[in-house]
């Protein structure tokens, strides 16, 4: 594709130049003969600084704001307002915008986005109907898994995946969209057919600063859609109204009472599994499912109320739900021996700490011991509740790293100890040793309970990635004892 043609409506200054532009890069490592390299500021790196990089490289031409550049050689340098909004419509014109040929259903909240979004791409496999997911899993199609390194991928990287899989033959993609993504243009030019609201609760503030920013950053994507686009809303959340209020797409609210279009009209949450009896539009279904705890069965509705939508029936979509399910990262069980059990789960936020330990404690189980930490850099107001609700549902309870980031994890750690009141928690720093100390605490019929990182493996540590895998180290010392 040509400078001029990849710039197609949108405004710019610059030397324009006609040149062949055969790839499109963010990271001056990857810039080949050709590309037009984007100088993208980033919170720890600024691409300026390797615009002379990219240049050796090979880059054909760059995007930058209106700083001055001072390069090595005479390529064009195109200068536009907002870098990373022009990023994601150059995206979609380099791959002739992928997601108008794909259905593609978006998943947004604070809480259930993944096991909402894998249980979506379920049903409509099981039902032979192609489908991929893009989120905190990963890229998965029929035929891989790659780690991505975000909830949702950089413009370029997400449309880079939708092109993939348009060509690979796949007709839907199911993707969680997290609020920083809405907030940074990542998936400003993503055409979306149907979008999910699971819930919202307090996170990323610090990114966010309010509540009514969070929630006007959530309500972008549905907005966004017209009236042959549906909108799936949970109709419990506390945000609903404001959640519906000016959209213009058809509407379908799931919650667990009447007033919703899709409810569970009987329940029961047991110690390894759920069983429901659900309307759909005033149609019964029966689900029994080994997944647990109510939040699970929220994520059940939304991803019935989306396949309805999407044009299965109550039959696929029950038999679906109805088989093994096992979403990674959530509630993975590790058996032990003297009956004891461990648990691993992504959850990171208080709202998603009480649902999994509230869920935990009703199992019965003797002693209850929870090993968690708290991310750096990142939303500091949210330690202490989360210490807090460790506190209230466990017998022991072990403070370790997760993500320190670039902040002193002694800084994170007196933050989390703000919410203790009593004296049942020990600090170990080192992730891979607290693991280790927590496999040993277990007693006879005891649960150990381990959040915060899921699949995740790796621990960010000023910005260095170090390898790091809860599951393994678990398999491992359990395999040992």
């Amino acid at each position: 594709m040509n400078l001029p043609d990849l710039l197609n409506n949108i405004n710019y200054s610059g030397n324009m130049r006609n040149v062949e532009i055969s790839s499109v890069a963010h990271d001056s490592r990857k810039v080949a003969k050709g590309s037009l390299f984007i100088a993208l500021k980033g919170k720890r790196s600024d691409g300026y600084d390797y615009i002379n990089e990219a240049i050796d490289n090979g880059a054909s031409a760059i995007l930058a704001n209106s700083r001055k550049v001072s390069i090595t050689k005479e390529i064009p340098i195109i200068n536009v307002e907002n870098v990373r909004y022009v990023m994601s419509k150059i995206a979609s014109n380099f791959y002739n915008h992928p997601s108008k040929n794909i259905n593609l259903i978006g998943v947004t909240g604070t809480n259930g986005k993944t096991s909402t979004c894998y249980l979506i791409n379920h049903i409509l496999n099981d039902n032979r109907i192609s489908s991929g997911s893009i989120g905190t899993l990963g890229y998965i199609n029929p035929s891989n898994i790659v780690s991505t390194g975000f909830t949702t991928p950089e413009a370029l990287d997400l449309h880079q995946m939708i092109d993939t899989s348009v060509k690979g033959g796949l007709k839907n993609i199911v993707m969680e969209i997290s609020s920083h993504s809405i907030d940074m243009y990542r998936v400003e030019d993503i055409y979306i057919d149907i979008a999910v609201f699971t819930n919202l609760t307090p996170e990323h503030l610090d990114f966010h600063k309010t509540m009514e920013n969070y929630l006007n950053s959530k309500k972008k994507i549905f907005k966004n859609l017209n009236t042959n686009k549906t909108s799936v809303i949970n109709k419990d959340d506390l945000y609903y109204k404001k959640m519906i209020s000016g959209l213009n797409s058809k509407i379908i609210t799931y919650g667990l009472s009447s007033k919703a279009d899709i409810y569970s009209t009987k329940y029961e949450l047991l110690e390894d599994s759920i069983n429901a009896q659900i309307s759909v539009f005033g149609k019964s279904i029966e689900i029994s499912t080994m997944l647990v705890g109510k939040y699970n069965l929220y994520n059940i509705l939304a991803s019935i109320a989306t396949c309805y939508d999407f044009g299965l029936n109550l039959n696929q979509i029950s038999s679906s739900l109805n088989k093994f399910i096992s979403i990674p990262g959530r509630l993975q069980k590790i058996y032990n021996k003297n009956e004891s059990l461990i648990i691993i789960d992504y959850a990171h936020t208080p709202d998603a700490f009480d649902n999994v330990l509230r869920t935990i404690r009703a199992l019965g189980y003797k002693k209850v011991i929870t090993l968690f930490g708290c991310g750096g850099d990142r939303d500091k107001e949210k330690r202490a509740p989360m210490a807090s609700i460790a506190e209230e549902y466990s017998d022991t309870i072990i403070v370790t790293s997760d993500n320190p980031r670039t902040e002193n994890l002694d800084e994170i750690l007196f933050d989390i100890k703000l919410g203790f009141k009593y004296n049942k928690h020990t600090i170990i720093r080192n992730r891979s040793e607290a693991l280790l100390y927590g496999v040993k605490k277990l007693g006879p019929k005891s649960i150990l309970v381990i959040l915060g990182k899921g699949v995740e493996k790796y621990q960010d540590v000023n910005g260095i990635k170090v390898p790091h895998d809860d599951r393994k180290i678990i398999l491992d010392a359990v395999n040992e004892s």
